[in-house]
């Protein structure tokens, strides 16, 4: 193969293509692979280091008395953020919690609404993380030393090269966007202080917060059709009496980029999957997505039981459905979780209209 072009390159240049067709390639600009490839690495370290936040408020309410007088508003501002069912049930109420759910910290710091930002739960977290620093017996960790990162820097090409040969990777891409993210609870190691395990869990959540954070943009792509594909995935941790549930959610909206008009706008693809595991159910799947005013959903409950109960509650939720304008063309039920195959979330269709 021969590939001409206008700009000299030097010998051992690093270029990525995309084969079109038998006559055809695109070159892809290495400024985005790179962008790609940090982001995937990133989220695996994120994965590997994330914890449920629900340990977390655990330990903080079993301290109770015994927390610091300076970390005390700052817990309270943490667990008193934290919705309810009841509250999550009202479109306002939800709206106001996924606003709060971590996800947005960045975006809304940029957009300059840092006096908002008392109910947020990640900003809380971070609160929370530098008031624990001073409290410890031997303050915070040490950085790395300029020896390791200038000997990073140096293996830092060769290390390019050989990760981007994997970057597409089915194995390693579908890992990362894995959805549900797994229930992880930090274990207490022996002899380690409470306030040292309150920041290791409350790192760990911080983490898990991040792993939804970047998902969201691994997944936030132009799909295979040329569509503008967007996605939002967050975690809200909902109390249910005593307890912690967390509720994960995953948003994404599928475009035209071309589209502009209101009538246009109706083509839109919206998809929602919700994860959750509450007593007496226990872990539930919902996968639903919305095309020009008519919605399908399939529902997973891993009891017998609970899908059984869903399965007979059906034709009430159609009838909710219709009576909010909805046109309702698939609702179905099945025991177990969704299936999970090589293929990755962008490719995969929940309900199959032309099938």
């Amino acid at each position: 193969m021969a590939v001409e072009g206008p700009l000299p390159l030097p010998l051992g240049s690093l270029l990525s293509a995309q084969v079109q067709s038998s006559q055809s390639l695109q070159f892809l600009p290495l400024s985005a692979q790179l962008d790609q490839l940090a982001l995937t690495q990133q989220l695996a370290n994120q994965q590997s280091r994330q914890g449920s936040l629900e340990g977390l408020v655990q330990a903080l309410k079993g301290m109770g008395d015994e927390l610091p007088s300076n970390l005390r508003g700052t817990v309270d501002r943490l667990l008193n953020s934290l919705p309810d069912a009841a509250q999550l049930s009202d479109s306002k109420l939800l709206a106001k919690a996924m606003e709060n759910s971590g996800a947005l910290l960045e975006a809304r710091l940029l957009a300059g609404h840092g006096a908002a930002l008392g109910q947020d739960i990640k900003g809380n977290l971070l609160r929370l993380i530098a008031q624990l620093l001073p409290n410890l017996p031997n303050g915070p960790a040490a950085l790395p030393t300029a020896g390791a990162s200038n000997a990073m820097a140096q293996a830092l090409p060769a290390f390019i090269r050989s990760a981007l040969g994997s970057l597409g990777q089915a194995s390693a891409r579908q890992q990362a966007l894995s959805f549900p993210l797994p229930s992880r609870l930090a274990q207490q190691a022996e002899g380690e202080g409470d306030l040292e395990l309150l920041l290791k869990m409350a790192a760990a959540a911080v983490s898990r917060l991040q792993t939804h954070q970047l998902s969201s943009l691994a997944q936030s792509q132009m799909t295979p059709e040329g569509n503008l594909l967007t996605t939002w995935q967050l975690e809200l941790p909902m109390r249910n009496n005593q307890d912690i549930v967390p509720l994960q959610v995953k948003v994404q909206q599928e475009q035209s980029p071309q589209k502009r008009s209101k009538e246009e706008q109706k083509d839109t693809l919206w998809r929602i999957e919700l994860a959750f595991d509450m007593e007496p159910l226990g872990p539930l799947q919902v996968q639903a997505q919305l095309l020009r005013g008519a919605i399908s959903s399939q529902l997973w409950a891993e009891r017998a039981r609970t899908a059984s109960l869903i399965d007979g509650e059906l034709p009430n939720l159609r009838e909710r459905l219709v009576s909010a304008g909805l046109e309702v063309s698939e609702l179905a039920c099945r025991q177990g979780i969704p299936p999970q195959g090589p293929r990755t979330n962008l490719q995969q269709r929940w309900v199959d209209e032309t099938a």
